[in-house]
């Protein structure tokens, strides 16, 4: 018996062993309702894959869009479309990185508060990095370098965001000093924004490709 066992043992080892590792199936696609805008300024009605096959670093990367109707599910990348959002997220593209990728608002008004995902490591392990940017919309003529997107660091994080939230400074002591928390932040900007709801206008905004570097060069069929 123990000799048959062992048999069974070594042939199913010898079955595992043989198989070739297969793709893990694909999940159905989640459509959102959504948009895009091309590189012309046209905007473009239809459904966003909401569940990137690759997981949401690729979000900002390109997105899978169907058009109004009976289209089919396309993949856009960033030659075709500057901006796109889905569920109440908005993306734009910016140049980094030597290429150009799409960062999400996090909050929008005065203060623009934006991330950008890429695949990562964790504590040595595979998974999902940040970076993130802040901007200043309405910033006056002596700080006017503060109109420019920048990225912000984690680690000095509240240093890097005291220019920006200068003029409420009472919103930024709030923050702590030693630990990043992005729902924190999020909440201190938005807060800082209510003070100017004027700069919270739709499309006012949205950071121009233009000012921040060269357009992609469209893609043609």
């Amino acid at each position: 018996m123990k000799k048959l066992l062992a048999a069974l043992f070594i042939a199913s080892t010898a079955v595992i062993i043989a198989q070739p590792k297969g793709k893990d199936p694909k999940m159905a696609a989640t459509l959102s309702p959504g948009y895009y805008c091309n590189l012309k300024g046209d905007t473009i009605k239809g459904e966003i894959q909401s569940n990137p096959t690759n997981g949401e670093p690729e979000l900002y990367r390109g997105f899978n869009f169907k058009p109004k109707g009976n289209g089919k599910l396309v993949a856009i990348s960033n030659k075709k479309a500057k901006c796109y959002g889905f569920d109440g997220r908005h993306f734009t593209l910016i140049p980094f990185d030597a290429d150009f990728v799409y960062i999400e608002y996090l909050s929008k008004g005065r203060l623009n508060f934006m991330e950008y995902k890429y695949a990562g490591s964790v504590a040595g392990q595979p998974g999902i990095e940040s970076i993130f940017f802040i901007q200043d919309t309405k910033a006056d003529e002596a700080s006017k370098e503060l109109r420019e997107l920048k990225q912000i660091s984690t680690k000095f994080y509240k240093k890097d965001v005291k220019p920006y939230m200068k003029d409420q400074i009472a919103t930024w002591d709030n923050l702590d000093k030693f630990t990043f928390r992005k729902e924190a932040l999020i909440n201190a900007i938005n807060e800082f924004n209510t003070y100017y709801p004027s700069s919270s206008s739709a499309g006012k905004n949205d950071v121009e490709i233009e000012k921040v570097g060269d357009q992609p060069k469209e893609e043609t069929e």
